[in-house]
């Protein structure tokens, strides 16, 4: 497990490098002067949050006596509009130097693995922002003060460099980044003010400019993905992070009032600065490592527009589906979904009938695969199984999960239909971007005793926002018979019982929770329905496009 440092951590791209470095294993001792906006510290064995004022000498020496850093990620900086940096320069440039300076000579010292997090403010205004055109120009003026409290950095690592030969270090240079954990206050980006605007208008908006400057902007959870990925490769280089796409002002706000689904006005006021009228990233660097944004730009605003509103009361909800967004998982009770559960209950009894026989059932049992390109039948039906035991017995390999699933037939059908439709009712209030574009990919599972499926993330899947699963069996049938999903988040633990009332959320939209179901014992059969919401137009794209291939 290593331990990392990250600076920032309670500001936007912080909070997606917390979350990040601690799904993949890591303690990550996270510093701010403010307070965390999600709170990790229910396991601090391998989450830590310090509030201190890095400015204070004192306060860096005591962070890196205390922990000795495997990696330290300089995410830190100075926000706000380039009215208040023309204004109140210093507020940049005191902070910002002398935090800067001071981690760079203990990682220095210590030889510690450093990703310093630059800005696209280092450029000077062009067609096209290179990684090499930097110290050729002069930065912008309308980011002259900004600029240099990370050109400074930049300088002072290459320094260390010649002098010292210190070269564990990365340099990222993230476009105008965006996202989740941004600052809605109104005083935060141009696309986190404008989400505010759009949610708080009704007829119109009131826009500066007149929308012409492009500018490339990238989502905070691809820039930890990207940050993540120098580290464990050690790119020791400086690199861009853009979309490579270029974004009018007025096509992003256009693009978010389509998102919002409110039918509303653009005003322009002309009489107001545009900023530099371009803002391009180069990222042949970039491609060179395989660092490319994964999440469209309409995506990525619809993600920051919904992560606005989930902060609010919904009514149908116990929860605030920010609590989902953030932690990755919600577990709650049937009654949240049907406020009257006997016909639901009548439900399970049929499906329990016509479940005594694996008529209606295959049989999914994978093992891990000797190489990339053994093949072996996925489902098997009943006569198979035993077959497939005997196989992995006598090779010696590893079972990953082995459980039934329900086939199609009608009675299965006219069940799924039932529970699928106050599914979609509930989902909706979690996820109202889904509203009138929701998909199902939904079954009923059966394990038995031995079956389980051992821990994993779910791979990545564009589509899919979200699985719920509906445990059905009767709590007077369980008798200690193991069968539990346990997840393990973020340092977030939960263990649930697979009995009738109650049902899980596992969220994919901003998270891939790490979950397993135990072994299952003692005769107790785990009925589940279980159901994967995704994105109805863009699956259709994904099949569009296959059929093209």
């Amino acid at each position: 497990m290593n331990k990392v440092l990250i600076t920032g951590a309670s500001g936007l791209l912080g909070t997606f490098l917390t979350k990040k470095f601690l799904s993949s294993g890591n303690q990550v001792i996270a510093v701010d002067i403010n307070k965390p906006q999600i709170d990790f510290t229910q396991n601090s064995d391998v989450y830590i949050f310090e509030q201190l004022d890095l400015t204070k000498n004192e306060n860096i020496d005591y962070l890196f006596d205390k922990y000795k850093f495997d990696l330290v990620i300089n995410s830190f900086g100075i926000k706000g509009s380039p009215v208040r940096a023309k204004e109140k320069p210093v507020d940049f440039l005191y902070p910002s130097l002398k935090i800067n300076t001071e981690i760079i000579n203990k990682c220095a010292k210590s030889n510690i693995w450093l990703i310093f997090v630059s800005s696209v403010g280092v450029y000077s205004p062009s067609e096209k922002f290179i990684e090499d055109d930097v110290w050729k120009t002069l930065p912008s003026e309308h980011d002259w003060y900004p600029s240099w409290s990370k050109r400074v950095g930049e300088l002072l690592l290459e320094s260390y460099k010649v002098q010292y030969g210190y070269d564990n270090w990365s340099i990222i240079r993230p476009a105008n980044i965006f996202g989740d954990y941004d600052d809605f206050s109104g005083n935060g980006t141009v696309i986190s003010s404008t989400v505010k605007k759009i949610y708080e208008s009704v007829d119109s908006i009131d826009c500066w400019g007149d929308g012409s400057p492009i500018r490339d902007f990238v989502y905070g959870r691809d820039v930890a993905e990207a940050i993540f990925k120098m580290y464990v490769n050690r790119i020791h280089d400086i690199v861009n992070f853009g979309s490579g796409q270029e974004i009018t002002i007025k096509k992003m706000i256009e693009t978010l009032v389509k998102v919002s689904g409110k039918n509303l006005t653009i005003n322009w006021d002309t009489s107001k600065p545009n900023g530099d009228l371009r803002r391009l990233m180069d990222t042949t660097k970039q491609e060179k490592y395989d660092l490319l944004p994964q999440t469209s730009f309409e995506v990525a605003l619809k993600r920051t527009y919904f992560y606005y509103l989930s902060q609010f009361k919904v009514d149908g909800l116990s929860f605030k589906p920010k609590e989902l967004y953030d932690k990755g998982f919600y577990v709650g009770d049937l009654s949240e979904i049907f406020s009257n559960q006997q016909p639901a209950m009548e439900k399970v009894k049929e499906l329990m009938s016509i479940s005594d026989t694996k008529k209606y059932y295959h049989y999914r049992f994978d093992y891990k695969r000797s190489s990339h390109d053994e093949q072996y039948k996925g489902f098997l039906n009943e006569s198979e199984v035993k077959e497939r035991e005997e196989f992995v017995k006598n090779n010696n390999r590893h079972t990953i999960q082995r459980w039934w699933e329900s086939e199609g037939s009608q009675e299965i059908s006219n069940l799924k239909s039932f529970f699928q439709k106050a599914v979609e009712e509930y989902i909706m209030k979690i996820y109202p971007d889904l509203k009138n574009n929701m998909s199902h990919n939904d079954s009923f599972t059966l394990y038995e005793d031995g079956d389980f499926i051992e821990h994993h993330r779910d791979g990545y899947n564009e589509p899919r926002y979200c699985v719920i699963l509906i445990y059905l069996t009767p709590e007077q049938m369980y008798n200690d018979g193991g069968g539990k999903i346990v997840i393990d988040e973020y340092g977030f633990k939960e263990e649930v019982v697979p009995i009738f009332g109650n049902f899980t959320i596992l969220d994919f939209t901003r998270n891939n929770p790490n979950h397993e179901v135990e072994v299952v014992k003692n005769g107790f059969r785990r009925f589940t329905y279980i159901d994967f919401i995704e994105d109805k137009k863009i699956l259709q794209k994904l099949i569009e496009k296959s059929k093209m291939i």
